[in-house]
Protein backbone atom coordinates (compact mmCIF):
# COMPACT_ATOMS: atom_id res chain seq x y z
CA UNK A 1 0.00 0.00 0.00
CA UNK A 2 2.73 2.54 0.73
CA UNK A 3 6.43 2.49 0.08
CA UNK A 4 7.31 4.62 2.69
CA UNK A 5 6.57 4.96 6.19
CA UNK A 6 7.85 8.04 8.56
CA UNK A 7 7.22 8.49 12.28
CA UNK A 8 9.67 10.66 12.97
CA UNK A 9 7.79 14.05 13.34
CA UNK A 10 6.89 14.20 17.28
CA UNK A 11 5.12 17.39 18.32
CA UNK A 12 3.24 18.68 21.55
CA UNK A 13 3.97 20.57 24.80
CA UNK A 14 5.93 18.48 25.95
CA UNK A 15 8.65 18.71 23.25
CA UNK A 16 7.70 22.26 21.37
CA UNK A 17 6.83 24.33 24.51
CA UNK A 18 5.68 27.86 23.95
CA UNK A 19 4.76 26.45 20.42
CA UNK A 20 1.14 24.66 21.12
CA UNK A 21 -2.08 25.97 19.82
CA UNK A 22 -5.05 26.42 21.97
CA UNK A 23 -7.20 23.68 20.58
CA UNK A 24 -4.63 21.13 21.38
CA UNK A 25 -6.70 20.81 24.32
CA UNK A 26 -5.77 17.35 26.55
CA UNK A 27 -2.41 16.46 24.29
CA UNK A 28 0.59 16.43 25.71
CA UNK A 29 2.94 14.92 22.90
CA UNK A 30 1.90 13.12 19.60
CA UNK A 31 3.63 11.38 16.78
CA UNK A 32 2.53 11.46 13.27
CA UNK A 33 2.59 8.83 10.99
CA UNK A 34 3.22 9.74 7.27
CA UNK A 35 3.35 7.74 3.75
CA UNK A 36 4.21 7.80 0.25
CA UNK A 37 2.33 5.52 -1.73
CA UNK A 38 5.59 5.87 -4.59
CA UNK A 39 9.06 6.91 -4.64
CA UNK A 40 8.57 10.03 -7.03
CA UNK A 41 10.33 12.76 -5.65
CA UNK A 42 7.21 14.98 -6.29
CA UNK A 43 4.90 13.28 -4.10
CA UNK A 44 3.91 14.59 -1.37
CA UNK A 45 3.42 12.71 1.92
CA UNK A 46 -0.10 11.99 3.48
CA UNK A 47 -0.84 11.52 7.17
CA UNK A 48 -2.11 7.82 8.00
CA UNK A 49 -2.65 8.55 11.34
CA UNK A 50 -1.66 10.17 14.73
CA UNK A 51 -0.85 8.82 18.00
CA UNK A 52 -1.35 11.34 20.68
CA UNK A 53 -0.01 11.19 24.23
CA UNK A 54 -2.29 12.50 26.60
CA UNK A 55 -2.05 14.52 29.78
CA UNK A 56 -3.42 11.43 31.80
CA UNK A 57 -0.93 9.41 30.28
CA UNK A 58 -2.98 7.39 28.05
CA UNK A 59 -1.74 6.95 24.30
CA UNK A 60 -4.58 6.52 21.49
CA UNK A 61 -3.90 6.23 17.93
CA UNK A 62 -6.08 8.15 15.77
CA UNK A 63 -6.02 6.55 11.96
CA UNK A 64 -6.66 8.93 9.19
CA UNK A 65 -6.91 6.28 6.39
CA UNK A 66 -8.93 3.26 8.10
CA UNK A 67 -7.12 0.97 4.94
CA UNK A 68 -3.84 1.47 7.25
CA UNK A 69 -5.45 -0.20 9.83
CA UNK A 70 -3.85 -3.85 9.09
CA UNK A 71 -0.61 -2.65 7.34
CA UNK A 72 1.99 -4.44 8.99
CA UNK A 73 4.38 -1.11 8.09
CA UNK A 74 2.01 1.14 9.33
CA UNK A 75 1.17 -1.11 12.45
CA UNK A 76 5.08 -1.01 13.45
CA UNK A 77 5.58 2.22 13.16
CA UNK A 78 2.63 2.84 15.31
CA UNK A 79 4.38 0.70 18.10
CA UNK A 80 7.56 2.60 17.50
CA UNK A 81 5.98 5.44 18.22
CA UNK A 82 3.87 4.68 21.20
CA UNK A 83 7.28 3.72 22.63
CA UNK A 84 8.81 7.12 21.98
CA UNK A 85 5.89 8.72 23.45
CA UNK A 86 5.80 6.09 26.89
CA UNK A 87 9.63 7.42 26.91
CA UNK A 88 7.73 10.75 27.09
CA UNK A 89 5.58 10.30 29.53
CA UNK A 90 8.39 8.48 32.04
CA UNK A 91 10.49 11.45 31.32
CA UNK A 92 8.13 14.02 32.18
CA UNK A 93 6.53 12.46 35.04
CA UNK A 94 8.32 13.73 38.01
CA UNK A 95 7.91 17.29 36.25
CA UNK A 96 4.47 17.01 35.73
CA UNK A 97 3.96 16.19 39.50
CA UNK A 98 5.72 18.82 40.65
CA UNK A 99 3.78 21.03 38.58
CA UNK A 100 0.51 19.81 40.15
CA UNK A 101 1.54 19.70 43.86
CA UNK A 102 2.51 23.31 43.57
CA UNK A 103 -0.29 25.69 45.73
CA UNK A 104 -0.74 25.66 49.16
CA UNK A 105 -3.08 22.77 50.18
CA UNK A 106 -2.32 20.55 47.25
CA UNK A 107 -2.47 16.78 47.86
CA UNK A 108 -0.83 13.70 46.45
CA UNK A 109 -2.25 10.22 47.45
CA UNK A 110 -0.13 6.77 46.43
CA UNK A 111 -1.14 3.46 45.75
CA UNK A 112 0.15 0.10 44.82
CA UNK A 113 -2.45 -2.26 43.39
CA UNK A 114 -1.54 -5.84 43.47
CA UNK A 115 -3.50 -7.76 41.01
CA UNK A 116 -2.80 -12.16 40.73
CA UNK A 117 -0.20 -12.66 37.55
CA UNK A 118 -3.10 -15.09 36.53
CA UNK A 119 -5.53 -12.81 36.45
CA UNK A 120 -3.38 -9.68 34.09
CA UNK A 121 -2.45 -12.77 31.93
CA UNK A 122 -6.49 -13.20 31.11
CA UNK A 123 -6.77 -9.33 30.49
CA UNK A 124 -3.70 -9.46 28.42
CA UNK A 125 -5.71 -11.97 25.85
CA UNK A 126 -8.68 -9.73 26.31
CA UNK A 127 -6.79 -6.41 25.10
CA UNK A 128 -4.97 -8.54 22.42
CA UNK A 129 -7.91 -10.57 21.31
CA UNK A 130 -8.16 -11.32 17.54
CA UNK A 131 -11.65 -13.54 17.63
CA UNK A 132 -14.81 -13.43 18.63
CA UNK A 133 -14.35 -16.58 20.74
CA UNK A 134 -11.37 -14.50 22.76
CA UNK A 135 -13.64 -11.17 23.14
CA UNK A 136 -14.47 -10.36 26.48
CA UNK A 137 -17.83 -9.55 25.84
CA UNK A 138 -20.16 -6.67 27.52
CA UNK A 139 -21.13 -8.75 30.77
CA UNK A 140 -17.93 -9.99 32.16
CA UNK A 141 -16.37 -6.54 33.49
CA UNK A 142 -12.54 -6.89 35.48
CA UNK A 143 -12.51 -4.72 38.69
CA UNK A 144 -9.78 -3.90 41.18
CA UNK A 145 -10.46 -0.87 43.79
CA UNK A 146 -7.48 1.09 45.31
CA UNK A 147 -8.61 3.04 48.48
CA UNK A 148 -7.40 6.28 49.81
CA UNK A 149 -7.59 7.83 53.20
CA UNK A 150 -9.86 10.37 52.56
CA UNK A 151 -12.22 7.68 51.55
CA UNK A 152 -12.30 7.91 47.53
CA UNK A 153 -11.30 4.89 45.64
CA UNK A 154 -10.42 4.11 42.06
CA UNK A 155 -12.03 1.42 40.37
CA UNK A 156 -9.40 0.07 37.45
CA UNK A 157 -11.45 -1.24 34.84
CA UNK A 158 -11.41 -3.81 31.76
CA UNK A 159 -14.45 -3.68 30.00
CA UNK A 160 -15.83 -6.51 27.15
CA UNK A 161 -17.03 -5.81 23.47
CA UNK A 162 -18.73 -8.64 21.88
CA UNK A 163 -17.38 -7.78 18.45
CA UNK A 164 -13.77 -5.89 19.45
CA UNK A 165 -10.63 -6.15 22.14
CA UNK A 166 -11.18 -5.28 25.45
CA UNK A 167 -10.13 -1.88 26.35
CA UNK A 168 -9.31 -0.32 29.69
CA UNK A 169 -10.04 3.10 31.98
CA UNK A 170 -9.62 4.61 35.29
CA UNK A 171 -12.69 5.89 37.44
CA UNK A 172 -12.49 7.90 40.49
CA UNK A 173 -15.48 7.96 43.78
CA UNK A 174 -16.24 9.29 46.49
CA UNK A 175 -17.34 7.61 49.78
CA UNK A 176 -20.59 7.39 48.62
CA UNK A 177 -19.69 5.90 45.42
CA UNK A 178 -20.58 9.04 43.52
CA UNK A 179 -18.40 9.04 40.22
CA UNK A 180 -15.93 11.82 40.16
CA UNK A 181 -14.01 11.68 36.85
CA UNK A 182 -12.10 9.28 34.68
CA UNK A 183 -9.49 8.27 32.55
CA UNK A 184 -9.66 8.15 28.63
CA UNK A 185 -9.93 4.34 27.08
CA UNK A 186 -5.88 2.84 27.43
CA UNK A 187 -4.95 -0.35 25.71
CA UNK A 188 -3.19 -1.43 28.65
CA UNK A 189 -3.90 -2.60 32.35
CA UNK A 190 -0.64 -2.54 34.31
CA UNK A 191 1.49 0.12 35.69
CA UNK A 192 0.68 3.89 36.67
CA UNK A 193 -2.76 5.54 36.49
CA UNK A 194 -3.08 9.33 37.67
CA UNK A 195 -6.60 11.36 38.34
CA UNK A 196 -6.73 14.86 39.63
CA UNK A 197 -9.94 16.11 41.45
CA UNK A 198 -10.15 19.07 43.07
CA UNK A 199 -6.42 19.80 43.72
CA UNK A 200 -5.93 16.39 45.05
CA UNK A 201 -4.12 13.43 43.14
CA UNK A 202 -4.65 9.92 43.32
CA UNK A 203 -2.03 7.27 41.78
CA UNK A 204 -2.45 3.82 41.43
CA UNK A 205 0.31 1.68 40.58
CA UNK A 206 -0.59 -1.87 39.00
CA UNK A 207 1.77 -4.42 39.76
CA UNK A 208 1.70 -8.48 39.41
CA UNK A 209 1.47 -9.96 42.67
CA UNK A 210 4.37 -12.14 42.65
CA UNK A 211 3.14 -14.64 45.35
CA UNK A 212 0.13 -15.61 42.90
CA UNK A 213 0.81 -19.26 41.51
CA UNK A 214 1.56 -18.98 38.01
Amino acid sequence: MYTEIRNNYTWGPAVEPGRIAPECGDLLAAVTIDGWRTAGDTEQGAVIATVILTKHGDIVTDFHDNGARMDTQVLSAIKEAKQTLKDIWSDGKERRRRTRKEGEGSVTFQKVLYVPSSVLQTIRGYLQAESKAEYQGEDNTIIYTAKFPDGKQMDIKCCGCQEDPSWTEAVLFDKSGYQLCFTEVKEEFEGPWELEYKGTLYCVDVRPDTSDPK
